[in-house]
């Protein structure tokens, strides 16, 4: 879009002051200046690229799915005629960005492109000043304005750090046919990777082109694919015959041919001997042949400069966007809104206190997020105009019902709430005896959430007591027509009794439930467990001693082996210590399950793999919050009121205070927190917070974890000296339990790498 193409304002002149000044054209930025101009407000969008420059970026033909209304509990945020313009059905990715760019037009909303933000200056009354540069006139502009809205997204693709010059390497992926003719890199181990390889895939045998798609990641296992993708990923992979894995590869630089021109150097394999150089082996992709998946950074030296840092804090201790309820960031007048508040966020009422007490507030990168963040802000900004303070603020949000009226999700629904809920909604059990009435209803109701590829959560259907949600191919409430594993009628979940309960309906591919890592399951003669391509099968034993059989099938059905069950456990794996199931197959983790005979019950415990565990679903299945399952290619969550964050994980280590006198004191490095690996030759300074296993891995000492857990067992130690330097003396329920039964150790003289941090020195040996 040209600047013609837009409705700008005439130049600012001295005296001229903005209500709202909106900094980025996104889909959050878009939707804030429309809800200010249904306000009658004064508002201004400034886009260092273009409007919707992601949307705009994203695959060739890509469709987006808005996923507002019916099931969907988050349902389009209320507004007038210019906010219901933005609603769309299932839209071509170009087609939403000439429908909404065509609105800018036509209702006169001031924006400008090619504009970057460059910094904020308060001034008298609470105003800013925001300084920025025209990148197409080569000149400064600011912008004087009562509030400013920060829609700037999680910044710019990250670059390579290599020598050469990398422009001209693709960070996202437009149009497939035009990696035609020559071999493709791909460089990355997250879903974008994995699209970007399936769709190249796929394009070169459409065109009949025998060239390979190289994908290459830095890990020893592959990339994890996400189950959302991974009936599409095999079918590409075995179907299509072109894909070329390069484990434990990464690129090294920049290089000129013999024909001058530039190429990507990936290195794919290298080896040490003895007493001789290492050998490495490169492979050279033309640049225009490459493709980096490898992420985007949130722009936090910029947010430094303005004034707005991440902080880390919350109860996991991460770097996170700070907020408070209403999305104001710690200068007021400023708002975050869209993906710079993705996957989560920190929400305080007192940016002063304790970043530790922060609560984390999730939050979907996704359009429908940013819209309604964007609405909140605009509606909020207007309220602040007219004079009302924060604890008088009430925001309503469009519901499709009456049922849907205790629905709504994170901030956006205690806003609807009204301040006195949200007041009591976030209070510690000290200071109060329990939620309003209007939180304690929520709490009761549960949601199924469908999980997209990444991780990110999109649509939610509500679940009632006495209704039934049914899933399938089509005519089911929860309706997935593009997905050929789904049957028509699939699944359902519905109330009974006291929980909530999952049935089977007949799919031909079968219901899945997902163990959650660490916890130990009952399963009887003729349950199926998934595990990676293969599954398990338990059967009655045909032996004198009549003991339980496992029989392992792979991909294509196929009797693998049968392996006899015993008192005690046994891992499998892809490199497993008992029973590795297929050293080929990268969708296995090394140790992925483990299955064991007490009492004569068999009980099976995922341990934290990468791709999970999966028993099939026979008949029904109670399900408790946080629960995951599998239909089809869709991947669901049950949530509700009182799950934690949607999964099981091992407890973290506490971390113990120094001993009264050592805080802060200058401490001999006889005394410092290190660890010497015996047979090693190495002695490691340990950080503070850091465990031994990630100590030994950042400084290169060869230790074999996986799980990171305390579940999986790969990396035990025995401590040699220092144990009473240990933080925890002893191992917690999970380790001991993991040492036990998975590493077959005595707990106490025997750790987990992964689960011990020090205060001063100790003397281990890797087992």
């Amino acid at each position: 879009m040209t600047d013609t193409d837009l409705a700008e304002p005439a130049p600012q002149d001295a005296n001229q002051e903005l209500d709202v000044l909106v900094v980025g054209g996104g889909p959050g930025g878009t939707a804030t200046a429309f809800r200010a101009v249904e306000h009658g407000l004064s508002v201004q969008v400034i886009d260092y690229d273009d409007l919707m420059r992601r949307i705009r970026d994203y695959s060739k033909d890509k469709l987006i799915l808005p996923g507002f209304g019916g099931g969907d509990r988050m349902t389009f945020p209320r507004g007038g005629p210019l906010i219901s313009a933005l609603a769309f059905e299932p839209i071509d990715k170009d087609e939403i960005c000439a429908r909404w760019k065509a609105l800018y037009r036509e209702h006169c909303v001031p924006a400008r492109t090619g504009v970057e933000l460059t910094g904020l200056e308060p001034t008298a009354g609470g105003r800013w000043r925001a300084h920025a540069w025209d990148n197409r006139s080569r000149s400064e502009l600011t912008y004087d304005a009562r509030f400013v809205v920060l829609a700037i997204g999680r910044g710019v693709p990250r670059r390579f750090d290599i020598p050469g010059d990398t422009e001209g390497i693709a960070f996202r992926l437009d149009d497939p046919a035009s990696f035609v003719g020559q071999p493709a890199c791909v460089v990355g181990g997250g879903t974008s990777a994995a699209e970007a390889v399936i769709a190249l895939s796929n394009a070169k045998v459409a065109a009949g082109d025998p060239t390979a798609v190289h994908w290459s990641y830095r890990g020893d296992s592959m990339p994890r694919v996400s189950r959302a993708l991974a009936e599409v990923f095999f079918a590409a992979y075995v179907g299509n015959g072109n894909i070329r894995y390069h484990p434990l590869s990464e690129p090294s630089a920049v290089v000129t041919g013999a024909d001058r021109r530039e190429y990507l150097s990936v290195r794919i394999d290298r080896r040490e001997l003895t007493g001789r150089p290492a050998e490495t082996v490169h492979l050279e992709f033309p640049k225009e042949q490459c493709i980096a998946c490898i992420g985007e950074d949130v722009p936090e030296t910029l947010l430094d400069t303005l004034g707005v840092p991440l902080v880390t804090g919350g109860r996991r201790g991460r770097r996170r966007a700070v907020v408070n309820r209403w999305l104001e960031s710690r200068r007021p007048g400023v708002f975050l809104v869209g993906d710079l508040l993705s996957q989560a966020y920190l929400e305080t009422d007192d940016f002063d206190a304790e970043p530790a007490g922060f609560r984390e507030v999730r939050h979907r990168g996704n359009i429908k997020s940013a819209l309604r963040d964007a609405v909140l802000v605009a509606d909020v900004i207007r309220q602040k105009l007219d004079g009302r303070r924060d604890d008088e603020i009430e925001v309503e949000i469009e519901e499709d019902s009456e049922e849907a009226e205790t629905t709504g999700s994170g901030t956006a629904q205690l806003a609807r709430l009204g301040a006195a809920s949200v007041a009591a909604a976030t209070a510690t059990d000290e200071d109060a005896d329990g939620p309003p009435a209007e939180l304690a209803d929520l709490e009761d109701r549960a949601f199924l959430t469908r999980i997209l590829p990444g991780g990110v959560d999109a649509e939610e259907y509500a679940l009632a007591h006495g209704a039934v949600v049914t899933i399938g191919r089509s005519g089911c409430d929860a309706s997935f027509a593009d997905d050929t594993a789904l049957s028509p009628r699939h699944a359902s979940i519905a109330w009974v009794e006291d929980g909530w309960l999952l049935r089977d309906d007949g799919g031909a591919t079968g219901l899945f439930y997902e163990l959650p890592a660490g916890e130990k399951r009952e399963v009887h003669a003729g349950d199926l467990i998934r595990c990676g391509r293969q599954f398990l099968r338990l059967d009655t034993g045909d032996s004198d001693a009549d003991r339980p059989v496992l029989t392992h099938f792979d991909r294509h059905g196929r009797e693998v082996g049968r392996h006899e069950l015993a008192a005690g456990t046994i891992v499998l794996g892809r490199q497993a210590p008992d029973v590795t199931l297929d050293p080929d197959d990268r969708t296995l983790s090394r140790r992925h399950l483990a299955i064991g005979v007490e009492d004569g019950r068999v009980l099976v415990k995922d341990l934290k793999s990468a791709n999970g565990s999966l028993l099939r679903v026979r008949d029904a299945l109670r399900l408790r919050a946080g629960d995951r399952f599998r239909a089809g290619a869709q991947r669901f969550r049950l949530s509700g009121g009182t799950e934690d964050d949607g999964g099981t994980r091992a407890p973290a280590p506490s971390v113990a205070p120094p001993p009264p006198g050592e805080a802060g004191a200058l401490t001999p490095d006889t005394t410092a927190p290190s660890v010497e690996f015996r047979g090693t030759g190495r002695r490691l300074v340990v950080a503070p917070g850091q465990t031994l296993c990630e100590a030994a891995e950042a400084a290169g000492v060869p230790i074999n974890a996986e799980c990171h857990a305390g579940i999986c067992g790969s990396d035990p130690i025995r401590i040699l000296s220092g144990h009473e330097h240990l933080l925890d003396t002893e191992p917690d329920d999970q380790e001991r339990e993991t040492l036990e039964e998975i590493c077959e150790r005595e707990p106490g003289e025997h750790r987990l790498a992964c689960r011990v941090r020090v205060r001063g020195p100790v003397e281990v040996e890797i087992l």
